[in-house]
């Protein structure tokens, strides 16, 4: 067995467990994350050519979107854009509205880049046996591991034209709207569903970059409306 303590000492697999354990405290994990990986190479901060990371709508973005520009503290992305539209596909997020944000960040973005450390098989050789040694199991790790193909951001800015697609679940009657009770032997909602859009009812619905354009610039007027009514927005940037 291959153990790379000099590499991976028993603090960074800590830090790196706790990172992917959960979102609480996340700036305090960063920090702590890249402080214990700045001995690596330089290609554990391998800067991607784009990262995407998928949000739920609230209402702080939706002012982010108002002044046109949303803030995102540290957070893990990932390389694929198809991970990002698995996240939160969970039952208490079905009638939320999801974004899809796509970066391309620069080179002192990365705090690290998580798909380097597991493309290497000594990281988790040298995982095992830190726990066995600790009679310890690494959560985070062992749940998620190389999975999310994740890569660490420092703060960062959103622009609207980084939003590429919004999504949420959708029901029959968000798209159509029902006309009188169906006859007999009629096709079931779900059937007729994705006959318009390829999706059943309780499957994921996102848009393409052109739709979520235009989807933002109607809720950042919305927002703007709302901030104005509630004399929240400054009476300079008011049309």
């Amino acid at each position: 067995m291959t153990v790379r303590i000099d590499r991976y000492p028993e603090a960074l697999i800590r830090a790196i467990d706790r990172w992917q354990a959960g979102s609480k405290d996340k700036a305090r994990k960063a920090r702590r994350l890249q402080e214990l990986s700045r001995h690596l190479p330089p290609e554990y901060r391998a800067r991607p050519s784009v990262v995407f990371r998928q949000v739920r709508l609230n209402a702080l973005l939706g002012i982010g979107l108002a002044v046109g520009a949303i803030r995102e503290e540290v957070s893990s992305w990932t390389i694929s854009q198809q991970v990002a539209k698995k996240f939160r596909e969970e039952d208490q997020d079905r009638k939320k509205v999801m974004m899809i944000f796509a970066r391309k960040p620069a080179a002192d973005d990365i705090v690290l880049n998580l798909n380097t450390v597991y493309d290497d098989r000594d990281f988790m050789e040298t995982v095992r046996a830190t726990a066995e040694r600790l009679g310890k199991e690494f959560r985070g790790i062992n749940r998620w591991q190389g999975a999310q193909e994740e890569v660490v951001l420092k703060e960062t800015t959103i622009d609207h034209d980084e939003i590429v697609s919004l999504g949420a679940f959708r029901q029959l009657s968000d798209v159509v709207p029902l006309i009188g009770p169906s006859g007999p032997g009629a096709p079931s909602d779900d059937q007729i569903f994705k006959q318009l859009v390829g999706k059943g009812t309780d499957e994921h619905f996102w848009t393409s970059y052109e739709s979520a354009a235009t989807g933002v610039r109607k809720a950042a007027e919305t927002a703007q409306a709302f901030l104005i009514h509630k004399r929240l927005w400054p009476t300079e940037l008011r049309g």
